[in-house]
């Protein structure tokens, strides 16, 4: 009798492990089932590689480098086109312009990409590398520059550069021309001394001379007592002396134009007796 039940015991202490085993397993696979796909909803996708082109400017001498000739204060216009791996444009996106330098990256410009992935910023060219050459230039004659473009990426697109293009701005120079009406005075007349302004450029073959220019400041001094010159015209001015005495008097001009070179003008006035 005590076997018998002894039987029946561990039959059901058996059965009853199966059946939780068995509720174990179901409920597993049935989280499985939630768990999962909510999981994969949740998975980050991985960012898409992109590609950025910078096209040469209008002024660019040819497609592969540019090496365009510029001066100070031209503006350019920068423009490109940024898309993704399989072509396609990805709009909304900030661009950089970097000027590479030396010993660091300087940037020039920013632009966001239009619907169709490209994008366009214009820029005043200028130095960043000042010089002072001799104690009549303002600024060095000439700079190099290496720009390229930058996407720097984001949670769905990776960063990516584009080619670089080579070029130089240079400045023009501003030359001041001073003369007198006559080689010599007679004590107590009055000279009358012209002061021209030209925007010119040193080339290879000689100075060329453009269009005569306004200076953004003039400093005109006359036996070093400041003084002021009257102006004509767009880049003439003329000063009238007091009455010479005898001896050399002397004026000297100092003007500043914005993008030039600027050079001390000065003449000097030679009084006699009886003048010539």
């Amino acid at each position: 009798m005590l076997k018998a039940l002894r039987v029946v015991f561990d039959s059901m202490h058996r059965n009853f492990f199966v059946r939780e085993f068995m509720l174990l397993f179901v409920a597993a696979v049935l989280l499985s089932t939630f768990t999962l796909p909510a999981f994969a909803n949740h998975a980050v996708a991985k960012p898409k590689p992109t590609q950025i082109t910078l096209d040469p400017f209008s002024e660019c001498k040819n497609v592969m480098q540019c090496n365009a000739q510029l001066f100070t204060g031209q503006e350019i216009t920068f423009s490109g086109i940024l898309l993704d791996n399989s072509g396609i444009a990805i709009p909304d996106a900030n661009v950089n312009i970097y000027l590479l330098m030396a010993t660091e990256l300087k940037p020039l410009a920013s632009a966001v990409t239009s619907k169709d992935g490209t994008f366009e910023v214009q820029w005043v060219t200028k130095f960043f590398d000042n010089k002072s050459i001799g104690e009549s230039f303002k600024q060095q004659v000439s700079e190099g520059f290496t720009v390229y473009a930058q996407f720097e990426g984001d949670s769905k697109y990776t960063e990516s550069r584009s080619g670089k293009l080579v070029f130089t701005v240079s400045t023009k120079s501003m030359f001041t021309f001073v003369a007198t009406d006559k080689t010599v005075y007679k004590k107590d007349t009055a000279a009358l001394i012209s002061v021209n302004f030209l925007d010119g450029e040193l080339k290879e073959d000689g100075l060329a001379l453009n269009d005569f220019i306004d200076p953004d400041t003039i400093r005109a001094s006359y036996d070093n007592i400041p003084v002021e010159l009257s102006k004509k015209k767009t880049g003439s001015y003329v000063f009238m002396t007091p009455p010479l005495e005898l001896g050399h008097h002397q004026l000297f001009i100092n003007a500043d134009k914005e993008g030039h070179n600027n050079r001390v003008g000065f003449v000097t006035v030679h009084v006699s007796e009886t003048g010539r």
